[in-house]
Parts: C-alpha cells; sequence; structure tokens
C-alpha cells in the first residue's frame, strides 16, 4: 500500500477539487463552440416541450432545459414546429435548433455569458458524477483497487483531451465516462456478487440501471452497451446455474431483466417531457423519436469529410487519421507510460512467463468465467474502434474518446502489474505522474487546441478538427480589438475578416461586447462588410486595415498553393509578415497599413 487509506481518499478528493477548478477556469477561457449554440437551442425547446432535434438523445439537453428554466425564467424565444417524424433529417430540422440557440444568446445579449457559463457548469457537474461513482466503488464498497483509482483519476484530470472537453455543453465527454462506468459497474458486481447480501445486489443493480440509463441516453453510439451488458448478464447467471446457486441466479436474472425493462420506461418519460407539448395530428410513439435519432447518425455517419494534415486535406479514414494525430494530442506523460509498460511486459515475458497474479487455485469454471467477464469488459473500446477505423466523416480526435477512457484504465491496471515486484515502485509511479501533471498543467491555456511539445510544426498543420479549432477563441480576438481601440463606428475598410464557420462568431461577439461595453458601433456595417476569400481575394490588394484569420484559412490558403494564384500569393504575405495578434497560435490579426 503507497498510502494509508485515509491519504488516498484525501488525495482522490483534491484531485476531485483540481477537476473543478481546471473546468472552471476554462468556462471562462473558452469561446462558445461550433456544437454548442444547437444544443442550449434544443436544450430551450426541450424545457418548454416542443422537441427539437433528435439527431442526439435527449438526457443533457433536457437537464440543461431546466437549468435555464431555473435561472433564466423571462427567457423567450419562438420554437418552430417541425415534424420530428417525418422531416427528421431534413436541413430545416437539423438547423432549426441552431436557430433557436442564436436567437437565445442574441435575443438576450445582457445574459449571453452567463447562458452560456450556466449550461457548462451543468455539464461539468453531471461529468463529475462518474467521480462520486468512482469514490463509492473505490473506498465504500472497495470494487476497485484504491490505487488503480488514483492513478486512472489522475490520468483523466490532467488529460488535455478531457479537461479541454469536460466543461463544454457537448456530449463526448459524458458519452465516454458513462460508457465506461455502466460497464464497469456490471462487471464488477459480477465479480463480487457471491460476497454480496441481497439488498446490496440491489443496491448495485439499481446503480447499474442509471449508469446504463445514462450512457445510452447521451449519445446513440453507446447502445452498443446493451448487449454487452446482456452478455455480462448471461455470463454470470450461467456461471451461477453451473455452479449451482440456483437462488442467486433466480434473483440475479429477475433484477437483470428489471434493468433492461427500466431502460425503456425512463426514455419514454424523458421523451414525453421534451414532445410532450407538441400538438401532432396523431399520437406518436416516443420510440419512432428515438429511431428517427438513431437513423440521422447513421446518415450521418456515412458521409466523408477529409482531414488537414501538414499541408493539404487527405482522403484517409478515421484510423489512418487516428495514427497520424495521437502521438501530438496527448499527454507526453502519458505516452512514457505506454512505452514503459510496453518494455516491462516484453522483458518481462521473455525472461518470467510467471510475471501475472497465479489462478492455479481456481476451479476451471471459475477461470473461463473470470476470462470471459473481462473478455466483455474489452469488447466495448474493441467494437467501438472498429465501428470507426473505416469511417470517412473525420469531425474529430474527440470521437476516439470513448476508447481513450479504456486505455487510461488499463494503463492504470497495467502500470501497477509492471512495477509490481520492483522495490522502487512506488518511486517510478511516482515520477510518471509527476511528468504526466506537469505537462497536463502546462496544457490548460491552450484548451481545445492542445497540441503536445512533439509537434515542431505550428499548431493549425495538424489537423482541422473540432479539437484544434472549433471556434473557441474568437472572443478574444474581438475582446483585443476592442480593449485596443482599433475599431472605429463603421466598418469603412477597417477591417477584413474570415474564420471557421460558427454560428456565434466574430461580428456576434462584437455586438455583444458593444452593447454590454456600451462600445459606439455601427454593428450593422460590419455584417455588411463582405468576408475575405482566401482564393479569390489578395491580401495585398486589400482597401481594409487590418485582417482577421484564424487557422482554417491558413489551411485553406497552404491546400491551395499549388493550383491557385491567388492562394500562392496570399501565402508568401503570411509567411512574410508576422500578425499584431495571435491567440493560442489559433487566431491572428494582421495590420495591412
Amino acid at each position: 500500500m503507497f498510502l494509508v487509506v485515509h491519504q488516498k481518499k484525501v488525495g482522490f478528493i483534491i484531485l476531485s477539487c483540481i477537476y473543478f477548478l481546471i473546468g472552471i477556469f476554462l468556462i471562462f477561457q473558452t469561446s462558445i463552440t461550433g456544437d454548442e449554440p444547437a444544443y442550449l437551442g434544443a436544450a430551450y425547446a426541450y424545457s418548454q416541450g416542443l422537441g427539437l432535434n433528435v439527431e442526439h438523445p435527449l438526457l443533457l439537453k433536457l437537464i440543461n432545459g431546466a437549468s435555464l428554466k431555473l435561472f433564466f425564467q423571462n427567457l423567450q424565444v419562438s420554437v418552430p414546429l417541425i415534424d420530428q417524424i417525418q422531416n427528421y433529417d431534413s436541413a430545416e430540422g437539423r438547423l432549426a435548433s441552431f436557430q433557436v440557440g442564436y436567437h437565445l444568446l442574441m435575443g438576450y445579449p445582457e445574459h449571453f455569458f452567463n447562458i452560456i457559463y450556466v449550461s457548462r457548469f451543468g455539464y461539468l457537474l453531471f461529468n463529475s458524477i462518474f467521480l462520486i461513482w468512482l469514490y463509492f466503488y473505490t473506498f465504500v464498497f472497495k470494487f476497485i483497487n484504491s490505487n488503480v483509482s488514483l492513478i486512472f483519476l489522475t490520468l483523466y484530470i490532467f488529460s488535455p483531451s478531457f479537461y479541454s472537453h469536460s466543461f463544454l455543453a457537448t456530449f463526448d465527454v459524458p458519452a465516454s465516462l458513462y460508457g465506461l462506468g455502466s460497464i464497469l459497474s456490471a462487471i464488477l458486481l459480477s465479480f463480487n456478487l457471491e460476497k454480496l447480501f441481497q439488498k446490496e445486489i440491489l443496491l448495485h443493480f439499481i446503480i447499474n440501471t442509471i449508469l446504463i440509463f445514462l450512457a445510452i441516453n447521451i449519445k446513440f453510439s453507446n447502445l452498443i452497451i446493451i448487449p454487452i451488458i446482456i452478455g455480462v448478464y448471461g455470463i454470470t447467471i450461467f456461471y451461477l446455474i453451473c455452479d449451482k446457486q440456483k437462488k442467486l441466479a433466480i434473483c440475479y436474472s429477475i433484477l437483470a431483466i428489471i434493468s433492461l425493462l427500466a431502460q425503456i420506461g425512463l426514455i419514454n418519460i424523458m421523451y414525453n417531457l421534451a414532445f410532450g407539448n407538441l400538438s401532432q395530428p396523431e399520437v406518436q410513439s416516443n420510440f419512432e423519436y428515438y429511431w428517427q435519432g438513431i437513423k440521422m447518425n447513421l446518415n450521418t455517419s456515412n458521409g466523408v469529410r477529409e482531414p488537414f494534415f501538414k499541408d493539404r486535406f487527405l482522403p484517409i479514414n478515421y484510423l489512418e487519421y487516428l495514427l497520424r494525430i495521437f502521438w501530438f494530442k496527448e499527454n507526453p506523460g502519458f505516452l512514457i507510460m505506454i512505452v514503459l509498460i510496453l518494455v516491462s511486459l516484453i522483458t518481462s515475458i521473455q525472461h518470467n512467463r510467471n510475471l501475472f497474479t497465479k489462478i492455479n487455485f481456481f476451479q476451471k469454471i471459475k477461470i473461463n468465467f473470470n476470462s470471459l467477464l473481462i473478455l466483455a469488459f474489452t469488447l466495448y473500446p474493441i467494437i467501438y474502434l472498429g465501428l470507426l477505423s473505416k469511417s470517412r466523416l473525420i469531425i474529430g480526435y474527440r470521437y476516439f474518446y470513448p476508447i481513450l477512457i479504456f486505455l487510461y484504465l488499463f494503463t492504470a491496471i497495467f502500470l501497477l502489474i509492471v512495477t509490481k515486484k520492483l522495490k522502487k515502485q512506488r518511486e517510478i509511479i511516482g515520477v510518471c505522474l509527476g511528468i504526466y501533471i506537469v505537462f497536463g498543467i502546462v496544457g490548460i491555456p491552450q484548451s481545445l487546441s492542445y497540441v503536445n511539445p512533439l509537434w515542431f510544426n505550428e499548431k493549425w498543420q495538424l489537423t482541422d478538427d473540432s479539437t484544434v479549432n472549433w471556434g473557441q477563441e474568437n472572443y478574444q480576438a474581438v475582446q483585443y480589438l476592442v480593449n485596443n481601440k482599433l475599431l472605429p463606428p463603421k466598418n469603412v475598410n477597417i477591417i477584413a475578416q474570415q474564420t471557421f464557420g460558427v454560428i456565434i462568431n466574430i461580428n456576434q461577439y462584437l455586438e455583444i461586447i458593444a452593447k454590454q461595453k456600451n462600445y459606439p458601433i455601427d454593428i450593422q456595417s460590419y455584417y455588411a462588410h463582405p468576408p475575405f476569400n482566401p482564393l479569390e481575394d489578395e491580401i495585398t490588394k486589400l482597401p481594409d486595415k487590418y485582417l482577421l484569420i484564424d487557422s482554417s484559412i491558413k489551411q485553406k490558403i497552404v491546400a491551395n498553393t499549388s493550383q491557385n494564384f491567388v492562394a500562392a500569393k496570399n501565402w508568401d504575405y503570411l509567411q512574410s509578415h508576422q500578425p499584431i495578434y495571435s491567440y493560442n497560435k489559433i487566431m491572428f490579426i494582421y495590420q495591412l497599413r
């Protein structure tokens, strides 16, 4: 034992506090991202019982809607009535939630930032439920080794991938956390079943039922959990019958069936709340909405999006994309741990094949039972990676998070195993975690655009996905312009701009800041100014004083230099001139004259 139990509990609580500190810091530092307005719009619609956009399950948007109703009682926004059964995948259906979110934010400039902050804190709080679950399963139920738990928690909290998204009003982090939690809780119950009383078994089934509900109602991709959970239940029942524990098998079977059937009732209640006030020509089943959401996701997943890498957009699949950027998006401390584990395993297998815990004293059926449960646990990341690997809709590294969270847990387990026989196990693990924490802290200001020091080129050359530029730096650029009084009331040849296409963009932030700070500005002149076209407008011939662009525009220019004369000229200009302002190496402002 590295530390006494009390010290470990304190360490766990300290790490949990750090989770909130990082999350709250980034809530205030990060501009609203591409998809957040849509989720806010849908959340508002659900709070009115006027269901909108079934592309994702409703749970988090329902919770977000409840928080908006609680803290902003006077919000009034028109919600378009769209038939989510017949027109579920129409452009109108997809864009409606963006429009509602836009009017919700822009219609109440005095509440603009507070709406974002309250929504994000709600998501940060929701994700922290996983920490509570982990604490109880480690220190109260004692199902999880406390050292594994602390190492895993450290990997999660100081992971640039997770801390850069855990506060956003999006679904990638909670889907990953509760995907892991639901499967792990079911397997831990099976492992410890024979030690528990009936009331304890009931309690764990209730917890598992809640975790399954959370997992499958955050993202539809988590529906792959259901056959895995059924498999775990089936394996456990088969083992109990073979072990002649028929009473326990019957009790477990009944609770397992109730746990699964409960999902149907809970989903029905959820959709009743979200769609309850819609006037439909006929009664529509809530599960039709659910099914349309699944089909909407499947239709989207068949799309194609080529990612940017170094100097061009590549026609590759997700696995090829992942192998290119994984090494530069992860905390270097994590990569060091992986290398240490692999080297130790290879060396140990060569010299001592009995490194791992001996299981000869188990009965054969018990060995098979444990092995099948472990196999079931590994199925989720394997199936998920299999489904993801051939996809050509490469939206972001964040789609790897459901697998990454499993990798963190496996790393925590194997780090303890490979150092088990070393005299300085504590020191080795301490150094590894120390390096990991330092790199994690240093990376916090980068937020979504995190790239580790192993990437020697400019950040925008790595990729163009939503984990590098999702519109998260727009507010800082506008703040710089306003604070330095670079923008006169009218935009007459003052600033040309073009950035990543998010609905709350530069002009929207300028409008909000102008209203909040009484900054004298004719906002319509800024909206009316033609956007900068990097393939048609030569920078040197622009009449404007300033040019504002972001990483996506640089990528577009570089990718077209060989076949577009204007792009080549623009790239020459950008290479030979330094911006007067750059934020996180994503946003750039150039003074042209």
